[in-house]
């Protein structure tokens, strides 16, 4: 059972692509793959360093699609670099709903499924966005030993 937290945060800047996909995991992995790419190549090319690690941001959720942003944290003076299909914005400042999972990107759902089930018994009100940000990769160790930290904007 994930450990759920009212936390606040600040905003962090970062630069993304927009993407789009099924919920199919394969596909969603790919998507994340080319626009995570396509961002540290923008980022390479301009003298970019990044800030943080690679996240992504959900605005709008369907049962069959899925609409992200994904890039990486970067500098507040940095944002200004942004150009073309590579965008900026900074991730909202506030009271979150955060949590940690720890393992593959599959076992994600599920404990979305429990923070909904979360925020219901708690009273807690859903607004979009919803962002992870990954602190570590596939490249790096082994699928178990992912490290994923879920933010959950709220309402009011």
């Amino acid at each position: 059972m994930a450990r759920f937290q009212l936390i606040e945060v600040e905003a962090i800047p970062y630069l993304y692509v927009d993407r789009n996909c099924s919920m199919d995991p394969t596909e969603v992995g790919e998507a994340m793959a080319t626009a995570f790419g396509e961002v540290w190549a923008f980022m390479e090319e301009h003298g970019v360093p990044p800030a943080g690690g690679a996240l992504s941001v959900y605005n709008d959720y369907s049962e069959n699609q899925l609409a992200f942003r994904a890039g990486f944290t970067i500098a507040r003076e940095d944002m200004a670099a942004a150009q073309g299909a590579v965008k900026a914005d900074t991730t909202p400042s506030g009271r979150v709903l955060h949590f940690t999972h720890e393992g593959s990107y599959a076992g994600l759902r599920p404990v979305y499924d429990e923070m909904m089930a979360h925020m219901e018994t708690e009273g807690l009100a859903y607004a979009p966005p919803t962002w992870e940000v990954y602190l570590n990769g596939p490249d790096e160790v082994p699928e178990e030993r992912l490290v994923t930290e879920i933010y959950q904007a709220l309402a009011g």
